[in-house]
């Protein structure tokens, strides 16, 4: 119902609170213990091998978490369609940096000399958390349409954006001197009012205030709709999270950029030559000379920090087609292609699956998902609907589990919920008009 809000829902009605609907997903595709180690047979660690790590990875890399959590979550059927409410609490988070930031940290500067070949270091951050309010209908047009809304009062608790972050590094191939440049740009939103002073972050004040939650506000909606070509082919779509969330309690913006610091400093960059014999000496013969030696550096970097008034920025809107195919009325196999932005760039995924129900009660799904940079995800669901009491639990990748780190993908989801009379099947549903 969440992937499309035109999905027909079996039950006369239903609620859960607590644990009725929990999903958590992680990727990453980029860094992976067993490609920088070498094992015996045993399957033990015995040496590092950084040159088969860094050939491991991709030219762009990132790690992606998300949370959703159903706090209150009940539908109830009428004449003509389904109503449904949900209370929820979300978060989604990305993290990407290049290849090159890992091989200038692993194997130092020296594969990157000259000014055609520097060291590039892109990353990119993106979170945000949020509670939503939605009330939603589906109904069923006729024997060929279902169509189905969902209409959201969204609460922000946090958000951070990077729009710049990263650096490049020149080695001069002949003196080996170093010249760095890089800049710094990120907005975020936070419960606490934060200053940055002197280089240090500091809570103005620790005090939870929740009604500060109703100062980041927005609104967003889900629709989908879904065709019946005859008894057995169908195809449906949908387009969620399609909204605004306006940043307006606590919300800074941070910038930094080189700046002229002293002798170092040439046209708009640092510039490092090396250290002199007399910097050496001090740093062996004085233990305090290396911090100060340090700290005169930072000296070389300004960061500002600003309160904003607020800011807007888009939901994570997430888009699906999918088409099925109903062999019999309890067996289903389905093609979907998916895709979501995650506040950096737009995440796709195809997922094949199979959905087989057995006596009303239980329900079996086999699913094969694949994703850039994840090609091998093999997915099982279970539910058992035992009484009024609706159990179920899935996972896209149940491999992941036995090695979870080392799982490009991880996802699990599961909840309990109660149900109200018996479920009806896909082809009795329009009866119940």
């Amino acid at each position: 119902m969440f992937a499309n809000p035109a999905t027909y829902t079996a039950e006369f009605g239903y609620f859960d609170m607590g644990l009725g609907g929990i999903n958590i997903g992680v990727q990453n595709i980029g860094l992976k213990y067993d490609r920088f180690f070498r094992f015996n047979e045993y399957g033990q660690p015995v040496a590092m091998d950084l040159d088969q790590g860094l050939k491991s990875l991709h030219r762009n890399n990132f790690v992606n978490t998300s949370v959703d959590f159903d706090i209150f979550h009940c539908g109830r059927r009428t004449r003509h369609g389904f109503f449904t409410y949900s209370h929820r609490f979300r978060e989604i988070e990305s993290f990407h940096y290049n290849k090159d930031m890992m091989a200038l940290l692993l194997q130092g500067n020296a594969n990157f000399l000259g000014e055609e070949h520097p060291a590039v270091v892109k990353l990119g951050v993106a979170a945000r958390a949020w509670q939503e309010f939605n009330l939603g209908y589906q109904m069923c047009l006729d024997y060929h349409w279902n169509i189905g809304f969902r209409v959201k009062f969204l609460m922000g608790y946090a958000d951070g954006k990077s729009r710049q972050l990263g650096a490049t590094l020149v080695t001069d191939p002949d003196s080996y001197a170093l010249t760095l440049t890089g800049g710094l740009d990120a907005r975020a939103t936070l419960p606490y009012e934060i200053d940055y002073v002197d280089g240090t972050f500091k809570i103005k004040d620790g005090r939870f205030n929740i009604m500060n939650l109703m100062k980041n506000y927005g609104g967003g909606i889900d629709l989908g709709a879904e065709y019946r070509f005859n008894d057995e082919f169908g195809v449906d779509a949908a387009i969620n999270d399609l909204g605004l969330i306006h940043w307006n309690n606590f919300s800074m913006r941070l910038t930094g950029d080189v700046k002229d610091g002293g002798s170092l400093y040439h046209d708009g960059a640092f510039v490092f030559s090396g250290l002199t014999e007399e910097q050496v000496q001090g740093m062996i013969d004085d233990p305090h000379y290396l911090g100060a030696f340090v700290d005169s550096l930072s000296q070389y970097y300004d960061i500002q920090s600003e309160h904003l008034k607020g800011y807007f920025t888009g939901l994570n809107t997430s888009v699906m087609v999918r088409g099925y195919w109903d062999v019999t009325e309890e067996n289903r196999f389905a093609a979907q292609l998916w895709g979501r932005y995650n506040g950096l760039r737009f995440q796709p995924a195809l997922t094949l699956a199979y959905n087989g129900a057995f006596s009303d009660q239980f329900d079996v799904v086999a699913t094969y998902t694949m994703m850039p940079g994840s090609y091998a995800n093999l997915g099982v669901g279970l539910s058992a609907n035992l009484g009024g009491l609706l159990v179920y639990v899935a996972s896209n990748n149940v491999f992941g589990f036995l090695n979870p780190a080392n799982a490009s993908n991880l996802n699990v989801q599961f909840g309990i919920s109660f149900t109200g009379a018996d479920r009806v099947k896909r082809s009795e549903r329009l009866v119940m008009q």
